[in-house]
């Protein structure tokens, strides 16, 4: 497994497909090209016993993998994600999940250690995926300047005056993403 592949035999342009797609045509892209990445990285993923969904509620991941007992059930895909970073960037994303999948049918482990940042530097994915829609909120601490986000609202938001950073216990402040800026 993972001897020397040929990067060039998955061609994510390909399966290429942009956001004018239905989400059935997207998932069935999305499912096409599974295949061949398991396929061709001897992958211990079964992408027809994975039920394949798409959320359009997630701002803070762009897919994920849900499992139970250390069993994957299904990989969720982002709309937003594949709407605002496209084809490539979601491909990438599917990567990393079956690499998820994979993990959890050899090891039971469905974290991003040691061995999922070496399968993702040969899978050619990230680790971890960039923000790509704005929070609602900023929590910031005023001393060291550490910012955390929040999407919704939530105790911290809330209650901000009852927490403390923990980077250095300075005083922390909620802040409008409308009024970052100012």
């Amino acid at each position: 497994m993972f001897e020397s592949p040929d990067m060039d035999a998955i061609d994510t342009a390909y399966y290429e497909i942009d956001s004018t797609a239905s989400v059935p045509e997207f998932l069935a892209v999305s499912k096409l090209y599974a295949r061949d990445v398991v396929e061709h990285y001897g992958l211990t993923a079964s992408v027809s016993d994975l039920e394949w969904t798409v959320s359009k509620r997630a701002k803070r991941r762009a897919g994920a993998v849900s499992y139970r007992d250390g069993v994957p059930e299904s990989v969720s895909l982002t709309w937003e994600f594949f709407e605002t970073h496209g084809w490539e960037a979601t491909a990438e994303t599917i990567r990393h999940e079956l690499i998820h999948v994979h993990l959890l049918n050899e090891r039971g482990d469905g974290s991003h250690g040691d061995r999922f940042r070496e399968l993702a530097d040969e899978l050619d994915t990230h680790v971890h995926c960039e923000r790509f829609a704005e929070p609602n909120w900023w929590i910031r601490c005023d001393a060291c300047g550490t910012e955390l986000v929040r999407y919704r609202r939530s105790k911290l938001v809330d209650e901000v005056d009852s927490y403390r950073c923990g980077a250095c216990g300075g005083e922390l402040r909620a802040i409008e993403n409308t009024e970052r800026g100012r």
